[in-house]
């Protein structure tokens, strides 16, 4: 077979292609994945005052007027891009990472929830993921490092939000897992002695997709429940609206210091 110039692989570019012909596209310069359920992400939404696109633009997200995934808004000089129910894990974080790089969106901002691994980290815990273990499998595609992290001057401004807002945030370090039903006692014994302290299906991909693509991003949220190694015992994800009013003002706010 002769080979041509170019890639020999599919690319977010040829799919855009696919998707929108020679018409308009969407652009954006700063995202937010919502790596939650309806509750989570439509508390962020209502914030923000975002609004519905309409149509599809994001891979596989094939949403309805009724339950849309993809919103938009706009603060201060920010075109915000909110993406809802990512919840599929690293592929769809990378997949979502290249196509919103696309899209010229040069910022990336993950809202989530963690699974905590250690007794020091309670359930309600507001938590950026200063390191991300990568333990999954999409993100050996964007890295052979051990680990990766969030961008400096995304932190730094978290930081700053969270004294203004007097609120806690723990820096900690967060493994990515692929399998939801298969977190063994093996498999937290494996990420303890990698230094993890939470867990959850999308950290190490976002940091690691977002570095290949030029793009900056941070993944922000709280501990949404505990798994003790020493008891076996889960603590479900069942807690109080208002841990995701803590974690909503802690987005909200970082946003203002980017525009």
């Amino acid at each position: 077979m002769e080979m041509t110039d170019g890639p020999s692989y599919i690319t977010p570019e040829a799919l855009l292609g696919l998707r929108f012909g020679a018409g308009p596209r969407p652009t954006w310069d700063t995202a937010i994945l919502c790596f939650r359920g309806d509750t989570g992400g439509d508390a962020l939404v209502r914030k923000l005052n975002a609004r519905p696109v309409g149509t599809k633009v994001l891979y596989g997200l094939e949403g309805s007027l009724e339950r849309p995934f993809v919103h938009e808004a706009a603060l201060g000089g920010l075109r915000i891009v909110l993406v809802g129910r990512c919840l599929w894990g690293a592929p769809q974080t990378a997949i979502l990472v290249e196509e919103l790089a696309c899209l010229g969106v040069r910022t990336i901002v993950g809202f989530g929830v963690a699974g905590s691994l250690v007794s020091a980290l309670g359930k309600g815990a507001q938590i950026l993921a200063a390191r991300g273990l990568v333990t999954d499998g999409t993100s050996r595609a964007y890295t052979s490092a051990a680990d990766v992290g969030p961008d400096a001057g995304l932190a730094a401004a978290l930081a700053t939000t969270a004294t203004a807002l007097g609120v806690a945030v723990t820096p900690v370090t967060v493994a990515t897992v692929d399998a939801l039903y298969r977190e063994t006692p093996a498999a937290v014994r494996r990420w303890l002695a990698l230094g993890a302290e939470a867990i959850n299906m999308e950290t190490a991909p976002l940091y690691a997709a977002s570095a290949v693509c030029g793009v900056r991003s941070l993944w922000l949220g709280h501990v949404s429940d505990t798994l003790s190694l020493e008891t076996h015992a889960w603590e479900s994800w069942q807690r109080p609206i208002a841990m995701t009013d803590v974690t909503v003002a802690l987005t909200v706010g970082l946003l203002e210091r980017l525009e």
